[in-house]
């Protein structure tokens, strides 16, 4: 009766444990092939060997290996390069407030200083340019179409000394068109996925692709949006706004965008006769949202390395239980941003 009491506790030990996701399961092949195991005995949704390639270019689009099989997208391959540039804004002698937006199907930018958060820039136009388009030169030479794979924007704010580290500033992803309907900088803080204060560290933003954005587009010299080939609710833009920084402060930009592309009839250069029937880059996307909320931008690293310095200056002076309270306040302030 014992021995049957033991065994029995034994098997609701090993349930308990499984049930919470830590205890040691037999190999299970099937279940492998439909699943993958992830820490803490999360099970993450199984990617292609292309939806992993195009995941890890999202998450680091400056070094990540380039696909060798361009077939993220459905319809023709192209090529994939990464192009990179560095751009810049010097604010004004009067000017407190920056602004940058990015449309990587396109190339589109548009950028600039304002006197403050609140100062009007309705009705702006998006270019491209030499200065802010990466690739441009070589692109709009040699490009019938493009379509943007990855980008990334890079943001430092050189210009600040130690004593003038001041302001804030809001980073996220949205369609098109709601980005060309920003008034000011106020708006674009609005609906920002990432915000906090301005440091001296370099800060990241990184694109996801909108369910359009698969689609190749053209890209046009100077400004506007091409007559056709974008569509502006269902492609993704990137932007970055910063309010509250000293004048005549220096904001610099390095943009990488990770195009595919197809050759113009008159550069010599052949199309590639291939197709593809697509990754469903929409559920590579999701895969990441779900399991690594905020993977898209830096703002939520600084807050948190903020957070730990202000919490472990307070648990320094008054103790482990008001340094516990700190930690839930403040956490409850990041949760409050979409931290």
């Amino acid at each position: 009766m014992v021995k049957v009491q033991k065994s029995l506790l034994r098997t609701l030990e090993r349930l308990a444990l499984n049930k919470r996701g830590g205890g040691r399961r037999r190999a299970n092949t099937r279940s492998r092939r439909g699943r993958r195991q992830g820490i803490r005995g999360v099970v993450k949704p199984m990617l292609t060997p292309t939806q992993y390639g195009h995941a890890a270019l999202l998450q680091r689009p400056f070094v990540a290996n380039l696909p060798s099989n361009p077939c993220i997208y459905a319809g023709e391959q192209g090529t994939i390069n990464r192009f990179i540039v560095d751009t810049s804004t010097t604010l004004a002698a009067t000017h407190t407030a920056a602004i940058f937006i990015f449309h990587p199907n396109t190339g589109l930018q548009f950028g600039g200083s304002l006197t403050d958060a609140s100062t009007s820039f309705a009705g702006f136009t998006m270019q491209t340019s030499v200065a802010g388009t990466p690739g441009f030169n070589t692109l709009t030479s040699v490009a019938q179409k493009v379509r943007s794979v990855a980008a990334a924007i890079r943001i430092t704010l050189p210009s600040l000394s130690l004593t003038t580290v001041v302001g804030e500033f809001a980073m996220g992803i949205c369609s098109l068109d709601t980005a060309l309907g920003f008034t000011n900088v106020n708006s674009a803080f609005q609906i920002a996925q990432g915000r906090s204060n301005v440091t001296r560290d370099l800060h990241e933003l990184r694109w996801y692709p909108g369910e359009f954005d698969s689609k190749y587009a053209t890209m046009v010299f100077g400004p506007g949006l091409a007559a056709s080939g974008t569509d502006t609710n269902e492609t993704n833009a990137m932007f970055i706004a910063i309010r509250g920084i000293p004048v005549s402060s220096l904001v610099g930009y390095q943009v990488t965008n990770v195009v595919e592309w197809t050759p113009k009839p008159a550069t010599g250069l052949s199309v590639s006769g291939k197709s593809s029937a697509g990754s469903n880059h929409q559920h590579t996307v999701e895969t990441l949202h779900q399991h690594t909320p905020g993977w898209h931008h830096t703002a939520k690293q600084t807050a948190e390395r903020l957070l730990e310095d202000t919490v472990k200056n307070i648990g320094s002076k008054a103790g482990p239980v008001l340094e516990r309270a700190a930690t839930k306040i403040f956490e409850g302030s990041l949760a409050a941003f979409g931290l």
